[in-house]
């Protein structure tokens, strides 16, 4: 059984606040035009481009920390392995709609969502105003 742990890179494929098919908008804009469309599943209005991204208690760095304790039993010594995971952050920080995109060995997705699911989120801001926004996770994970 392993345990990512320092001797594992997590190579984070984006930056918080930069996920795919998220585009922040520049903050030094007085105004921005935030992009929307409605979800065809929960019927939401989900924001594709805003002013502050949506983020979990404690930032980025306290997530991957947390993200960075999940088992490992199917992975062998050498291995790398990605998973993609996915959730809408709705405007009053709860998280709908997860699901893992993609996750080459079994279970590590699941548990990478069950971590993200574990904090508290703060919605995406856009004009002063909170708004849902979806957030794509993509990590490689390389045991050394």
């Amino acid at each position: 059984m392993f345990k990512l742990g320092l001797t594992v890179s997590i190579l984070v494929s984006t930056v918080f606040g930069y996920f795919i098919n998220q585009n922040p908008i520049n903050p030094a804009t007085s105004k921005t035009d935030c992009l929307s469309k409605k979800d065809l599943i929960t019927g939401k209005v989900i924001y594709t481009s805003y002013d502050e991204p949506a983020i979990n208690e404690g930032g980025p760095a306290k997530l991957y920390k947390a993200m960075s304790n999940v088992k490992l039993d199917s992975i062998p010594n050498g291995a790398t392995t990605q998973f993609t995971i996915s959730f809408l952050v709705d405007v009053d920080g709860h998280i709908y709609r997860e699901r893992v995109v993609k996750d080459e060995v079994g279970k590590v997705g699941e548990q990478m969502l069950k971590i993200a699911k574990s904090f508290k989120w703060t919605p995406a801001m856009c004009n002063g105003k909170k708004v849902a926004t979806i957030t794509t996770l993509s990590t490689r994970i390389c045991l050394l």
